[in-house]
């Protein structure tokens, strides 16, 4: 048995044993050959060379890289040397991690990137910059640099597009910024389900579960995993599904659900077995099942797995294994009531997280040293580690309540690109009706013999696009209906729920003297209420039109420096709460607008009843534009709902616009 056993690992050995004398030998051939020759005989060898040593095994590749970039540039072969350059800096990112050095080839290479011909050497050259940026914890730079491989992926036809959006995703969620990275996520999805990537599909869908959980949306998080591991099921090669299930598990710590996180860290044990990552990832799991187990009372399973992992110390608590195993041990410990010794494991393990800056594991350290000495009578101890716990406990809090509020902002400003969108395709079919109508005259209007047929077909045909035009406008309409529901709603929630919760924020702050704290609340707080404020006007619903447009312009006044001069009726008893909300929004966008791109120093805004009619007038001294190429070319939302919420209100709007002379903007409309 034990030579059945023997058998296949020494055909393995012999195996990867003959793979590297092939390397070796086929290394030292082209060296050889290399040394033979100069110039651009050389060049093509050098690159050979460093192609095969990096694709194709496992030997170290970084000597000969820097070798033939070198050889490259001075030959002015700018095409190998990017490639290369590429090549090398991937390597740093992967496996030697110095990213100085990385950070030198890239500014050699910068004055030579405007010589390579090939858009797709910059897309790779590119992405692997960004890779080696975010593993530097330079995330700014990273988004930098996948925004340039964007640029060139569009170049060609290129499949990385996905890959590149999907990256960008991850590093926002890194960053903190889970508006952008929800978004960014989304759309690697839908790239990944057209192309049917579902290996990169299951990975972003993993990616989108924690940004979830780090946002405290453990529903939503479960129904991402859930869904991820039906696709990892389906797709039988997909090796990493006891990561997801190990993810769910922390989710259901943090919920609380107990049994549920032992029963998806076995889940995770048993999907390890047959992964090609199993010896990575098996002492992870078992470390974690441990700790869940010491956690729940279950000490013998708990101390079971701790003393496999321990009779294997090398393989599994040591390296990159040691932060796991010290959890497990100080867990284990605590249950067990041996406290000192619990101290001396849970020191250990506070000092790894501290050199890794991880919070969040920093927070339940302190919190489990708190337990301990509060355990032994060490009061001082004690209430030293509950004030680590209890400050990093806030700032965590705070910083994941103001990434939520960016996370709602910037959906909602997504919202304003997306009823863009539409209301181009509502254009377009308008467009469309009237060219429709057009062709069809003219086709007809030629036919003489057929003039009745024509002028009947003709008939019905406009009468249809007439009553079709009219169904588009309406849906037009509709679009910006639901949106200012959506804005109230928006508005509504961000006042009882996130506002509340901030002004008790704001109020504690206060209370513990911590300065800092305070001004980063009450700032939050009117961050709050300023997005609140222009979701849903409160001073236009409870005072009405005229104080609510009295309200926006001092508003501005105060916060710009244009100089405004008004004329104001009451209106207001000629306004339905409809009317007297749209007449707001073309207000508010029109003076958006000249704060925006007008270049104004003086608004003067007129508003009054003449006879049966309300005739509104804002006139700027800016740059002027021309507003039939607006209208007509133009992808801004803010025209466009001008117009549109003007046939809502049954005006005509007017628009005269000089170039550098300013504009008149006129509305009128019946009582």
């Amino acid at each position: 048995m034990k030579v059945k056993l023997l058998l296949p690992l020494l055909l393995v050995s012999i195996s990867i044993f003959a793979q590297e004398e092939n390397a070796l030998q086929k290394k030292k051939q082209l060296e050889t050959a290399i040394q033979k020759v100069q110039g651009a005989k050389r060049l093509k060898l050098l690159d050979s060379l460093a192609t095969y040593i990096y694709d194709d095994t496992n030997l170290e590749c970084d000597s000969i890289l820097r070798a033939t970039i070198t050889y490259a540039i001075k030959l002015d072969s700018v095409n190998v040397a990017t490639k290369q350059a590429s090549n090398l800096i991937d390597y740093i990112a992967h496996v030697s991690r110095d990213f100085k050095e990385g950070k030198q080839i890239i500014a050699t290479m910068s004055p030579l990137l405007k010589k390579v011909s090939s858009p797709k050497l910059l897309d790779h050259y590119y992405i692997n910059i960004a890779n080696m940026y975010y593993y530097a914890g330079d995330f700014d730079a990273s988004i930098n640099a996948y925004d340039k491989a964007s640029s060139y992926a569009t170049q060609y036809k290129s499949t990385t597009q996905g890959l590149i959006t999907f990256r960008k995703g991850v590093v926002y969620v890194d960053k903190g910024e889970f508006g952008k990275a929800s978004l960014a996520l989304t759309e690697a999805i839908s790239f990944f389900q057209k192309e049917k990537d579902t290996l990169k599909w299951i990975d972003a869908k993993g990616s989108m579960s924690i940004l979830y959980s780090k946002s405290g949306f453990y529903k939503e998080s479960k129904k991402e995993r859930e869904e991820q591991i039906e696709l990892a099921k389906t797709f039988k090669s997909y090796s990493n599904i006891g990561v997801i299930y190990f993810n769910m598990a922390a989710d259901d710590n943090k919920a609380g659900l107990q049994t549920e996180r032992i029963a998806n860290l076995k889940l995770a044990l048993k999907s390890n077995e047959t992964s090609q990552h199993k010896t990575f990832f098996e002492p992870i799991f078992k470390s974690a099942l441990a700790v869940a187990y010491a956690e729940n009372d279950s000490i013998a399973l708990a101390e079971k797995i701790v003393k496999a992992l321990e009779a294997n110390s090398e393989k599994y608590t040591t390296n990159y294994n040691e932060a796991f195993y010290l959890e497990a041990k100080k867990s284990l410990l605590f249950s067990k009531k041996e406290y000192k010794e619990a101290i001396v494991y849970g020191d250990a393990y506070l000092k790894l997280k501290q050199k890794g800056k991880q919070f969040e594991e920093i927070q339940l350290a302190e919190k489990f040293l708190f337990e301990v000495y509060e355990q032994i009578g060490d009061n001082e101890k004690a209430l030293y580690h509950f004030k680590n716990y209890s400050h990093i406990k806030d700032s965590i809090g705070n910083i994941q309540k103001t990434r939520v509020l960016a996370y709602y902002q910037t959906l909602y400003e997504t919202e304003k690109r997306d009823l863009t969108i539409e209301n181009q395709e509502a254009n377009i079919a308008l467009l469309d009706s009237k060219n429709k109508i057009q062709n069809q005259w003219m086709f007809f209007g030629g036919s003489g013999l057929l003039v009745l047929f024509g002028f009947v077909t003709v008939t019905r045909s406009r009468n249809f696009a007439k009553k079709e035009q009219k169904n588009q406008e309406k849906f037009t309409q509709d679009i910006i209906n639901a949106q200012e529901e959506e804005r109230t709603r928006v508005a509504l929630e961000l006042h009882d729920s996130v506002g509340q919760q901030l002004m008790m924020l704001t109020r504690k702050s206060k209370n513990s003297n911590d300065t800092s704290m305070e001004t980063l609340a009450k700032d939050t707080l009117q961050n709050v209420r300023t997005i609140s404020q222009g979701l849903h006007p409160v001073v236009l619903e409870q005072f009405g039109f005229t104080a609510g447009i009295n309200d926006l312009i001092n508003t501005i006044d105060a916060n710009t420096e244009l100089f405004f001069t008004t004329e104001i009726e009451n209106i207001d008893t000629y306004l339905s709460n409809q009317k007297a909300l749209h007449l707001y929004r073309i207000q508010q966008e029109l003076l958006n607008n000249i704060i925006k791109h007008a270049e104004a120093t003086s608004v003067t805004i007129d508003i009054r009843k003449i006879k049966s009619t309300i005739e509104v007038t804002v006139e700027d001294n800016g740059k002027g534009f021309d507003y039939q190429q607006q209208i007509k070319f133009s992808k801004s939302l803010g025209m466009k709902s001008l117009v549109e919420r003007s046939k809502i209100i049954n005006a005509k709007l007017k628009i005269n616009s000089i170039l550098k002379k300013g504009t008149i903007t006129q509305l009128t409309f019946p009582i």
